[in-house]
């Protein structure tokens, strides 16, 4: 049977080959559409953590322990509060054997009769947690009916001020709010001006059409008439506080008392005694002066409304001798900061919200992820447009409809073959928004291949002979398109495997699904293409001949035309190139030294310092809050995660640090494996335990705890317990044995397991700010009876018999010297300073308590730590594929070596340019950076393959020639891609604006470093032909015996014809038809003088050495 047999069917049956692959391929496009949910994009920053790291599987552990210590887990910090239940729950059941198979039993509704059955019905998980889940109106409104005093007085007069109902509720993040800033220097929103802009923005926001439907109403004048509540603003406080019934009536005298009151209650606020609700707190009133205390002013002014520079403690300014200027302003409004404001932002595109100096600078309505939804759909039309100009260009260069229409379902079908393969076959349930980036990816590669084979096409049509000419043709382009197809299929997929190596989760699925879509691409264009191909040939025979007119008039000058500019081109890039050869080195060695330094010492790669993701571009009021303006206001700054809080030291023992779950789906999290080794209860572990409590607050990282915290290290607040008297001193006939001064400590395991549970059981009798911190109970956990059957039942007094108690799990916590940071150095430090400690403490460990493991609030740290190295291992594992893929391309380790170098230097260049464009290594940045290796390497592919193609022995020559067939071509590749990346630029959403940037930079630098760096190089120092050469004659004489074997009906002539050309062109390389570039060469580039001069044809083209990878 021939090797190419395909290409005969593909000549013959195209027609069977097209229906085959569009059923397949829209099977597999509708099927996962249909019977799977369409992928949600409302939470973008879901699949942003880290998994599978050391440090990423303690938190996923410390997280399920956590999710079984709730009331549905299995572990109970109170067992015998659980036993007592337990058993009264058996007593109902025994008293009521009808009702026992129901959880919970409803009373029967008073309209219903009663001789009818019980009204029972039983309330499953899913019901419990819709009850369970608030709403944010719901919140608010709680919030005010705890807070709200009586609205029923009767009004003397209209004008009559009630300062208790002057705002209907206390400030609140819940709310949605706006900055309101200076536009410049000398301006200053405490004055008459600045307040008159408060009112004013406030009342355009206000006079939104949408605004009354979702504002919070007050009640006025005996309930006969509603409005939407007043607003929260500095200007609004001061007239509350001036007694004025606007912010329209402040006063400059009104402003200067009520800034020396604010000066006079800062001292209190930055120690927190002046709280939220000190009004009504008698011990906060007992430490605050009462003008500060007055309606909560001067707090919610602090904490809310004005920013952290305003008004200064004493230690910055002792004798208030600094200027006191306020920069911005917080204003809140009446309304729920949630999804529902959607309709309110549009409408705010039509207001001015600016008056005089001032404007709105930013603005937080909660509907920032919605948004984003919408517009990631919306801003695809800018995708569409890209896309369309990639269709343009396909239908200039193959003069075919029908061949443009077919490429582009081609580019759909490798999305949606991809798409089923990673929901169907790989089960992957959670599809982050940055796959949809891989259309981008797909158009690309799908155009490059359909240029690669329709120019190889167009060269063989000229030798097409009568004899079975179409299936000849059809064989010698696929022997020379498939393997350049293969080799930058094979670039740009590697490029998306090496990222797997990430341990983030959303970088994981766009590797996969990226690099899933190439290799669907590949098998397309071998395919779909030739086939395409085949059918547009047919239908457009005789359309071109010399004889039309179009041809004669049109198609001839536009020909005659293109190769006047080639040819000027190639004569001017040649002599920049080769006359300035030194200069192009030392330069742009220079450059890559540099931007080295850059990119590996100062600044270096930036990690993100937010814990959001950053969704719309720097002016967008969103992000300009959320990244600048948020920082600037006390609530803000302690509701965020970077609020200065203390760092626990939190150890854990009783579970392995093992994530089970999915690392492919951020929302499974798999369960707690429990260590079956742990046994607290040992003597030796209470010994080593206490050892190790005392040993920790001896050491440099530990903040001494104020107050009670009893459940911190449980071996001393039981040991302390058990020093009781074994009788009680009231009652006599009560006896605690063992649990008593009597037992000894180390105690034996059942005393300690029964006296840990009564121990627990007293402290849940105390008040739970004594041991709950951050909603976290250290101390030991029991391991909960499933349910009540489970338990031994006594036939005699039909009580439940508690079983033995057993520890699964124990928790020490502590609080750390070191403050909660977004500064990795920092949080770099604490952890390996506290984990070395831990370490060597486990060295010493009894068998039951070497499984502890210390973890704190780590997430973005570890998720910082990963990008980073993740991004650096990804960039190795790129580099060092993309060297053996060129090493077996051009079988010369030097010409390799130089490539690489170019390629290294582009990708410094590159990143150091995004560095300076204030880019942080966040998920988006990583993927960019480890992709662009695919991007780079086929411009120098593409020179260093031509320059060995040459048959000449002089550097020089062979340069210029590599210039000559390949500088215009990757000039049009690096213009096409950049331009697509352009018109992405005006996107809202950053990733879009990101992907355009990264193009434009990465394409214009690969090209440059490619052309003037790399071409230099092997001007300079490059091999002569047989330099370095490493060829494999066994392989070719194996090739060309099977040759031979299989066209033995070819003539002597045409035999030695090929053998000449073979030997012109050398061993162990592969030929420059098939590494043409990808989407530029332009079929109009083969002028008529070159035709005429052209060699009699031979009926079939040189073979490619590399054809023997198809085989």
């Amino acid at each position: 049977m021939e090797m190419w047999w395909f290409s005969r069917v593909i000549a013959h049956h195209p027609y069977t080959i097209l229906m085959i692959i569009l059923i397949f391929s829209s099977t597999c496009l509708i099927v996962p559409l249909a019977i799977k949910k369409f992928p949600d994009f409302s939470d973008p920053q879901l699949g942003f953590e880290a998994r599978g790291t050391i440090l990423a599987q303690r938190l996923i552990a410390w997280q399920n322990l956590l999710e079984s210590n709730k009331p549905r887990g299995q572990l109970v910090d109170n067992p015998l509060e659980y036993y007592h239940y337990v058993q009264q729950l058996n007593q109902q059941n025994l008293q009521n054997p009808i009702i026992q198979n129901y959880s919970w039993i409803e009373k029967k509704p008073k309209n219903k009769k009663k001789g009818g059955k019980k009204y029972q019905k039983q309330i499953n998980k899913e019901e419990i947690d819709k009850i369970e889940i608030k709403d944010k109106w719901e919140e608010l409104i709680e919030l005010k009916n705890k807070n709200k005093l009586d609205m029923t007085k009767d009004y003397k007069s209209q004008d009559y001020i009630d300062n208790e109902n002057f705002f209907c509720n206390l400030p609140s993040s819940a709310y949605a709010r706006v900055v309101i800033g200076r536009n410049s220097k000398d301006s200053n929103l405490w004055s008459m001006e600045g307040v008159l802009a408060q009112c004013y923005i406030d009342a355009e926001l206000r006079s939104n059409s949408h605004f009354s439907s979702l504002c919070q109403m007050s009640i006025e004048y005996n309930n006969s008439r509603q409005k939407c509540c007043r607003s929260w603003s500095p200007a609004n406080y001061v007239a509350l506080l001036s007694n004025r019934s606007s912010c329209l009536g402040v006063t400059e005298n009104d402003l200067s008392r009520v800034e020396t009151l604010l000066k006079r209650c800062i001292y209190y606020y930055q120690n927190r005694r002046l709280t939220s609700n000190c009004a009504e707190d008698l011990n906060c009133q007992k430490h605050v002066p009462t003008e500060c205390y007055m309606h909560n002013a001067a707090y919610h002014l602090l904490h809310y409304l004005l920013d952290t520079d305003f008004i200064l403690d004493r230690e910055q300014d002792p004798q208030n001798k600094l200027n006191s200027t306020l920069k911005y302003a917080m204003l809140f409004l009446p309304i729920a900061a949630s999804s529902a404001t959607l309709d309110f932002y549009k409408g705010l595109n039509d207001v001015d919200l600016s008056y005089g100096k001032f404007c709105v600078k930013g603005m937080h309505l909660g509907l920032k992820s919605i948004l984003f939804d919408r517009l990631l759909v919306s801003d695809s039309i800018l995708l569409l447009t890209g896309f369309t100009f990639v269709t343009i260009c396909i239908w200039a260069y193959t003069g075919s409809f029908l061949l443009t229409v077919t490429t582009i379902i081609a580019v759909i079908f490798s999305l949606g073959i991809s798409y089923a393969f990673y929901t169907l076959l790989l089960h992957i349930k959670f599809f982050p928004f940055m796959n949809l980036l891989a259309i981008v990816v797909a158009v690309g590669i799908g155009a490059d291949d359909a240029f690669i084979y329709c120019k190889i096409w167009e060269r063989g049509k000229e030798q097409k002979i009568s004899n079975n000419g179409l299936v000849r043709l059809v064989q010698e382009t696929m022997k020379h398109a498939v393997p350049s197809m293969f080799v930058t299929s094979l670039t740009t997929a590697v490029a998306f495997f090496a990222s797997v190596v990430s341990n983030v989760t959303a970088i994981n699925c766009f590797s996969l699904f990226s690099g899933m879509t190439v290799i669907a691409n590949f098998f397309l264009m071998i395919t779909w293409l030739p086939a395409c191909v085949v059918v547009s040939e047919r239908f457009k025979l005789g359309i071109l001949s010399p004889a039309n007119f179009i041809t004669r008039k049109i198609v001839r000058p536009l020909r005659l035309f293109g190769d006047k500019i080639t040819i000027g081109f190639n004569s001017f890039l040649i002599k920049i190139v080769i006359n300035f050869r030194w200069c192009w080195l030392f330069s742009l060695g220079i450059v890559a030294i540099i931007c080295c330094i850059i990119v590996f010492q100062y600044p270096g790669l930036q990690l993100p310092d937010t814990a959001d993701f950053q969704l719309f571009d720097s002016s967008h009021p969103f992000e300009k809050y959320d990244l600048i303006y948020a920082r600037k206001f006390w609530f803000e700054k302690h509701e965020t995660i970077d609020n200065g809080d203390m760092l626990p030291l939190r150890f854990v023992w009783g579970v392995k640090p093992i994530d089970n779950g999915n690392y492919l789906d951020p929302g499974l999290i798999g369960t707690p494996e429990w260590d079956e080794s742990f046994d607290v209860s040992h003597p030796e572990s209470q010994l080593w335990l206490e050892k190790f409590c005392y040993d920790l607050r001896a050491q440099p990282f530990y903040r001494n705890t104020l107050g009670p915290l009893l459940p911190n290290c449980f071996i001393e607040s039981l040991r302390k317990w058990m020093q009781r008297r074994c009788e009680d001193p009231i009652d006599p006939h009560i006896n605690y044995m063992p649990c008593c001064e009597k037992s000894k400590f180390p105690y034996n395991s059942s005393t300690l397991q029964r006296c840990a549970a009564e121990a627990n059981a007293g402290l849940y009798r105390t008040p739970s700010y004594l041991w709950v911190r951050n909603g976290v109970f250290a101390g030991l956990k029991f391991l909960r009876e499933p349910n009540s059957t489970q338990l031994q039942i006594s036939n005699e007094t039909n009580s439940i018999i508690m079983p033995t108690l057993k520890i699964k799990a124990l928790i020490v916590e502590y609080d750390s010297i070191y403050n909660y940071s977004l500064s990795f150095s920092n949080m770099d430090q604490f952890f390996h300073q506290v984990e070395t400690w831990m370490q060597n403490q486990l060295k010493n460990a009894p068998l039951g308590m070497r499984g502890g493991w210390f973890v704190s609030r780590l997430e973005f740290y570890e998720l910082q730590r990963t990008l980073y190295e993740g991004t650096l291992w990804a960039m190795g594992v790129s580099l060092i594929l993309a060297l053996i893929v060129l090493a077996f391309v051009t079988f010369n380790p030097l010409i390799s070596l130089y490539a690489i170098i170019t390629i290294g230097a582009a990708i410094t260049v590159t990143i150091a340019g995004l560095i300076l464009l204030g880019w942080k290594l966040n998920v988006l940045e990583s993927i960019t950076v480890s992709t662009a290796i695919g991007l780079t390497v086929d411009f120098s592919l593409h020179y260093v393959v031509s320059y060995r193609a040459c048959t000449s022995k002089e550097r020089e020559d062979r340069v210029k020639t590599a210039l000559t067939q390949m500088g215009g071509p990757t000039l049009m590749a690096c213009l096409t891609t950049g331009a697509a990346g352009a018109l992405m630029l005006p996107s809202c959403v950053l990733a879009y604006i990101q992907i355009g940037i990264f193009l434009l930079l990465v394409m214009g630098i690969s090209w440059i470093y490619a052309t003037f760096f790399l071409c230099p190089i092997l001007a300079v120092i490059g091999p002569s032909s047989h330099f370095a050469q490493f060829q494999y004659p066994r392989l070719n004489l194996l090739w060309n015996y099977l040759r031979k074997s299989k066209s033995g009906n070819v003539p002597d002539s045409n035999t030695d014809n090929n053998r000449a050309r073979r030997k012109i062109k050398g061993r162990g390389m592969w030929s420059e038809s098939t590494l043409s570039t990808s989407s530029t060469v332009c079929q109009f580039h083969c002028n008529e003088i070159e035709t005429f001069t052209r060699p009699p044809p031979s009926p079939s083209l040189p073979p490619s050495p590399s054809s023997a990878l198809l085989q």
